[in-house]
């Protein structure tokens, strides 16, 4: 019996052995695996995988490594200067902006429609500036008809608007409208004494009954010399084309305004309903490129300027409607952008380097060409790859590797973007003005927009890409879509009620 009992416990003790054997076995070749898988993924990135391969099997260095090489490393440095870029994502996601109480309506505004044939949608977007909750004494509502050539000067002034005509065949763009308009104003008027502010419309764009109290709030509150409102889309249900345009507007409150509010840095102020100081304004408007915005703001970030955001401050925005539209809009943005960069890069990093702060260096990579510079990096990598191929044969690098390279680079893109705008229309949903069944489909293919972009965006580089006048028709009032949001967020709201009594009444 003795025996027995011995054996038992001798063989259970010999099973733990075991197991703690293979435990320790399992985490050990883990640690192993996963070492050497972090291993080749730093010789990749880095681009020392064929040198590392051929010095073990001491072979000559092929040229296609240091080829590798010299473009991993490029890529290397420039992922490690954007890897912040993730955080704005996770912060615009789980972050909240920054709210402004109320403060004293005694400021004056100017708000300023630069606007080119824009006779559908123009009386749109003065209504819906005139329905304004902010005293109507306290701002002065300001149209320049930029070279029109039907009644958009008329209707403006029959809706009680202050109306300046522009009329120059060789400058017919916003940009030109608005130097115009200040050139002419300071011959009669104190352009810094006249307003406290200056707010940047679009004749396609309207505002929510409470858009100027809350910029005002935000402006005096937050201290800003520029800010931004938070940009929704007025015809985000038009069809399938503005849908997929517009999704990329959330995107950009969620990723740029809304994480730089929390971080209390500049921000990139997108166009329409950009509120300017009027002191920024004492020299008139110097800012022509095709994206007069992104001039704008890298000059300010360089001058030490803080530029903010108010989320409260609600527009809507009118999408192309239209596939060639969207294209001919990407393609004056990314050149526009390409014009900027030549024009303030090397100023703004002067001025980072003298003075260095945050929002110096955030401004710098936010008006990088990426589209352009990744197309062109990755493209002049396969180029000289495939002469290397040619000339010597494959030494580590074939045919097969432009077809990886291919579906690496739009695989991991589509992917990429498709798990972020499913997060931020989650993020977003009580302000997305379109069907469950809809926006689960245009998630899937708003990615597509992005593929078609990058090569678009590059060849825009060389073409003589000018300004176009986009057709904007679309027509609504801005209480609907604001009493849409409501009724959608009590809805939201009761779901969540009902859950947690689910939840009560259970435990």
């Amino acid at each position: 019996m003795f025996t027995i009992y011995t054996g038992f416990w001798e063989s259970i003790g010999n099973w733990f052995v075991e197991l703690w054997n293979g435990i320790v076995g399992f985490f050990s070749d883990f640690w192993n695996n996963l070492f050497n898988l972090l291993k080749d993924s730093v010789f990749r990135a880095v681009g020392i995988t064929l040198i590392v391969e051929s010095i073990e099997k001491g072979e000559p260095i092929p040229g296609q490594a240091w080829v590798n090489l010299v473009f991993g490393v490029i890529a290397l440095i420039f992922g490690l200067m954007l890897a912040y870029k993730p955080i704005l994502l996770f912060m615009g996601l789980f972050g909240k902006s920054r709210k402004y109480s109320f403060q004293p309506q005694d400021k004056k505004y100017a708000i300023l429609i630069a606007a080119r044939n824009e006779s559908k949608v123009i009386a749109n977007c003065i209504e819906s500036l005139q329905a304004m909750d902010y005293p109507r004494d306290m701002f002065d509502i300001i149209v320049i008809a930029d070279n029109c050539s039907d009644n958009t000067a008329e209707i403006a002034k029959n809706m009680g608007c202050i109306v300046y005509e522009h009329n120059d065949p060789n400058e017919k763009r916003k940009a030109y409208a608005l130097r115009y308009f200040f050139n002419e104003f300071k011959k009669e008027h104190d352009v810094v004494e006249s307003y406290y502010a200056y707010i940047i419309f679009d004749a396609d764009t309207i505002a929510a009954p409470s858009f100027l109290t809350e910029m005002n709030n935000g402006m005096q509150e937050g201290g800003f010399d520029e800010a931004c409102g938070y940009r929704n889309v007025k015809n985000l249900s038009e069809n399938m084309a503005t849908s997929i345009s517009g999704i990329n507007v959330h995107v950009a409150v969620v990723v740029g305004q809304r994480a730089r509010s929390i971080m209390r840095t500049n921000q990139q102020v997108y166009g329409t309903s950009s509120c300017l100081r009027s002191y920024l304004l004492k020299d008139g408007w110097t800012w022509t490129t095709l994206t007069e915005d992104l001039d704008l703001e890298a000059d300010l970030a360089a001058k030490g300027y803080y530029t903010g955001y108010v989320e409260d401050a609600v527009i809507y925005e009118e999408e192309p409607n239209k596939v060639r539209l969207f294209i001919r809009q990407q393609m004056r943005w990314t050149k526009g952008n390409w014009q900027s960069w030549k024009k303030y890069s090397w100023p703004l990093f002067v001025s980072f380097l003298k003075k260095p702060t945050w929002s110096k260096y955030d401004m710098y990579w936010q008006f990088f060409p990426y589209s352009i510079f990744s197309f062109y990096l990755g493209l002049i990598q396969q180029i000289v790859s495939i002469i290397l191929l040619l000339i010597y044969g494959s030494h580590g690098y074939n045919w097969i590797d432009i077809f990886g390279y291919l579906i690496g680079l739009y695989g991991g893109l589509y992917i990429s973007t498709v798990f972020q705008d499913a997060l931020v229309m989650i993020k977003e949903w009580k302000r997305i003005h379109l069907s469950l069944g809809r926006a689960v489909l245009y998630v899937f293919l708003f990615p597509i927009y992005n593929l078609i972009n990058i090569p678009v965006s590059a060849f825009s580089v060389f073409w003589n890409v000018k300004w176009k006048l986009i057709d904007h028709h679309y027509v609504v009032d801005a209480n609907v879509l604001v009493n849409e949001e409501v009724e959608k967020a009590a809805m939201i709201e009761a779901k969540k009620e009902k859950r947690r009594k689910k939840k009560q009444k259970v435990a």
